[in-house]
């Protein structure tokens, strides 16, 4: 029930039609998709955009380096690996690779109830289209 959650976000960023789940378990899901929402033009920057569209949607953005590490622990956690990644599940470093080869990328990090997502965005500065989204949600344990 809680995946009902990814997909309304997947909705709310336009990106729900021909999205794809790239891992899934029942406590885990990693979602692609090609946001075609315009109002991305209206704001500042991909964080802003993202920030906005997951409060709309009743999530709470997370910037507390605890509870990324919540998060960062349960996804290593469900995946059964060691930490591999010296940040927020390698957002940063996703981050600086996109923009080293020419891409915009911004991400941010929200919690509602039980549930954690890190949401990616990226594209090309040139084209600007396609806008990619990557979603990771984590259901927490209780």
């Amino acid at each position: 029930m809680w995946k009902v959650n990814i997909g309304r976000l997947m909705h709310a960023l336009n990106a729900f039609k021909g999205s794809k789940p790239l891992f899934e378990t029942d406590e885990m899901l990693m979602v692609k998709g090609v946001c075609r929402d315009e109002e991305v033009e209206k704001y500042g920057s991909i964080k802003d955009y993202l920030v906005k569209k997951l409060e709309k949607e009743g999530f709470e953005i997370v910037e507390d380096i605890k509870e990324i590490d919540k998060f960062v622990s349960r996804i290593n956690e469900i995946l059964k690996e060691n930490p591999l990644y010296p940040d927020t599940f390698g957002f940063e470093r996703m981050k600086e690779s996109f923009e080293m080869i020419g891409c915009e990328c911004d991400y941010v990090i929200a919690k509602k109830r039980n549930i954690m997502v890190g949401v990616c965005m990226y594209f090309d500065k040139k084209m600007k289209n396609p806008k990619f989204v990557e979603v990771v949600g984590v259901l927490l344990p209780s």
